[in-house]
């Protein structure tokens, strides 16, 4: 992450002091939460950044987002059937936990980019790389494999990421198996 300051930028947008990103995102439960920051203890990684979280798309700021897009955005993901999956994370690659298996959760977030672009939802482009950074200080160059961190992706976000203040959640969607139980 860029410091706060003007001049730089975030998916093509200017980064500003006050930022207010609005970002698609799933995140760990606690107890993966919490092996992530035991990681960072046994890797002497910063621990000032605690709203571990993956990606998957990215708006921009929600201050430039049109009521309408925004309005888009709900109906595509309030439309959107999809199942919970597993995501699995096994290496520390520079300052960002990573997976080598992560076919379910580049198939979930095709699936979204799908369903955004059907309902015509404006978004800027995006190379996902999925990922789950562990600090924002300076970028080292580090390939270390690690016990797996798994969890359940049971729920889709819609975060106000405020720099240096936090997440604001928006809006949330359960992923909701499709198959009954069989017991």
């Amino acid at each position: 992450m860029m410091p706060p300051t003007t001049g730089g930028s975030i998916h093509g947008q200017l980064r500003r002091r006050d930022d207010q990103m609005l970002y698609l995102m799933i995140k760990p439960d606690p107890a993966a939460a919490a092996a992530m920051d035991r990681l960072r203890l046994d890797y002497n990684l910063a621990r000032k950044y605690q709203r571990f979280h993956v990606t998957l798309v990215p708006f921009g700021d929600i201050r430039l987002i049109s009521p309408e897009n925004l309005e888009l955005i709900r109906c595509a993901l309030a439309s959107l059937q999809a199942e919970p999956f597993e995501v699995a994370l096994n290496r520390i690659k520079g300052n960002a936990l990573v997976g080598n298996k992560m076919q379910a959760l580049r198939d979930f977030q095709r699936i979204l980019v799908g369903r955004l672009d059907a309902f015509g939802v404006q978004r800027p482009d995006y190379d996902f790389n999925p990922h789950a950074s562990l600090t924002y200080d300076e970028w080292q160059p580090r390939n270390i494999p690690v016990s797996p961190i798994a969890w359940r992706a049971e729920r889709l976000l819609l975060i106000n990421s405020i720099h240096g203040k936090g997440h604001d959640l928006i809006e949330s969607w359960t992923l909701e198996p499709r198959q009954g139980s069989l017991f």
